[in-house]
């Protein structure tokens, strides 16, 4: 009587089932590995939202109010809030070689790329700046090659089509601005003062960048937009098609920071009318999240 083999290896039908079972598994496990993965990129978002807003709060604490949205004369470029909070979130290093406080950016350049920041130091990439759910570009083309940003800082709740130097329009950050707490009536908690905006040219949307307000683009408009938005009734749309639509690649929202330091996802659904109540400082109405 023939023995059998303890040896014997696979056949090659119980190969390829294996290789199913196997495949079937990884199919089920993959969105759970993948849900797991942003919602740690959100919780960091949120960190990094978080962080922000308590640099804001710290440069008030030393300047006496919240930081502009961007500094500079007219319509000239000018340095940005996420470079003018630099020293107060861990990066002085980075701010005094911008010589920031000592230099205007771009030293009197109507428009100033990359190549016109010595050392091409505007490339820098601060994590903080970052959205880890961010697959784009480190550096952002649609904005002359500067490091790119995805949080933007909010000028205010008005609509309005063409820029004014020095323009208020109702929030707490825009160009050469100095909020002081107490002139946020609507309340710190009920006041947003950054905003999350992704890069993904295939929607239009181009994100920021930290380092500052870039000038004229193509001899005809002012790039504000690299460091500030206002929410109008397009961008007020949570991941919208505005150009400047606030918006990220967390799936069914974008992340807010206001200015108490908190930190809030909208989600795709909220009432647009909302995200513009919030956008304003003291204009008299406040909203109930409900939590």
């Amino acid at each position: 009587m023939a023995k059998q083999n303890p040896r014997r290896g696979f056949t090659l039908i119980e190969l390829l089932v294996v290789i199913a079972i196997i495949a079937i598994l990884i199919g089920l496990l993959l969105p759970a590995v993948q849900k797991v993965r942003e919602a740690s990129n959100r919780m960091r978002c949120s960190n990094n939202l978080k962080q922000q807003a308590i640099g804001m709060h710290n440069y008030a604490t030393t300047n006496g109010g919240f930081p502009p949205a961007y500094q500079a004369q007219g319509t000239l470029p000018g340095w940005g809030w996420g470079t003018i909070i630099l020293p107060y979130i861990e990066q002085d290093n980075l701010f005094n070689s911008l010589n920031a406080n000592g230099t205007t950016f771009g030293s009197g350049l109507t428009t100033v790329t990359a190549q016109d920041v010595p050392g091409l130091l505007s490339q820098t990439v601060v994590n903080m700046y970052r959205c880890p759910s961010e697959t784009g570009t480190l550096n952002n083309p649609n904005r002359q090659d500067h490091a790119t940003s995805n949080y933007r800082a909010i000028s205010g709740p008005q609509t309005t089509q063409f820029f004014r130097a020095d323009m208020d329009i109702g929030g707490v950050c825009y160009q050469n601005s100095k909020t002081k707490l107490v002139e946020i009536l609507d309340g710190t908690s009920n006041t947003v003062v950054i905003g999350e905006c992704a890069y993904l040219p295939t929607k239009g949307w181009i994100a920021a960048i930290w380092v500052g307000m870039t000038g004229f683009y193509q001899g005809s408009s002012i790039r504000i937009s690299d460091v500030m938005w206002p929410v109008d009734e397009a961008s007020a749309r949570i991941n919208g098609t505005a150009p400047q639509a606030f918006s990220s690649r967390h799936p069914g929202g974008a992340m807010f920071a206001f200015a108490d330091g908190s930190v809030r996802l909208f989600r795709d659904s909220i009432d647009p009318n909302t995200v513009r109540w919030v956008a304003g400082r003291n204009d008299g109405i406040t909203v109930n999240f409900g939590d």
